[in-house]
């Protein structure tokens, strides 16, 4: 979910085209609906193809990946047009390194940041939660009394964002 809520804010500032890398079929449909030029399977497509295709062979002003995956993190370097801006909005493996090429940051003048302990973060999101559509997210509640079956649902991946009720 949280890669097609950072599709909304993106969307909501102003990007004027979006991709999103996602294996899920399901999750894929919702990114379209929810205003994505494309949505690529990155087990069955080249997304870094896909993307120069989008943009006309440049790349993107920004990159977001919030896949948590240290291979999606490398590609998002290659996604980012010159000047572009790089934004790691996953937890990686404490151990995870990724290469980057110096050479690659000297040409395209890229910016690689991160998101998490910014003291400004959480008062801004809840305040764009009203402005987003969180509702076509939730795909399953579920009561707290059968949260075995949502653990189960979450690890079938077939499921966004599960709501729990008491």
């Amino acid at each position: 979910p949280i890669g097609l809520l950072c599709l909304e804010v993106a969307l909501k500032a102003g990007a004027a085209r979006a991709m999103i890398s996602e294996p899920i079929k399901e999750k894929r449909e919702l990114a379209l609906k929810l205003g994505a030029d494309i949505a690529v399977n990155p087990f069955e497509e080249d997304i870094i193809e896909a993307g120069k295709k989008l943009t006309d062979g440049r790349g993107f002003d920004t990159v977001i990946d919030a896949s948590g995956n240290i291979n999606a993190a490398k590609q998002a370097i290659y996604l980012a047009d010159n000047c572009g801006t790089i934004l790691w909005a996953a937890v990686y493996g404490k151990d995870a390194e990724i290469g980057v090429p110096p050479f690659l940051m000297y040409a395209k003048e890229l910016t690689i940041t991160s998101t998490f302990v910014s003291p400004y973060s959480f008062p801004r999101a809840l305040n764009l939660l009203s402005k987003l559509e969180v509702k076509p997210l939730i795909t399953h509640i579920i009561a707290l009394k059968d949260i075995k079956q949502a653990f189960e649902l979450h690890k079938s991946g077939k499921s966004i964002k599960i709501l729990i009720k008491p």
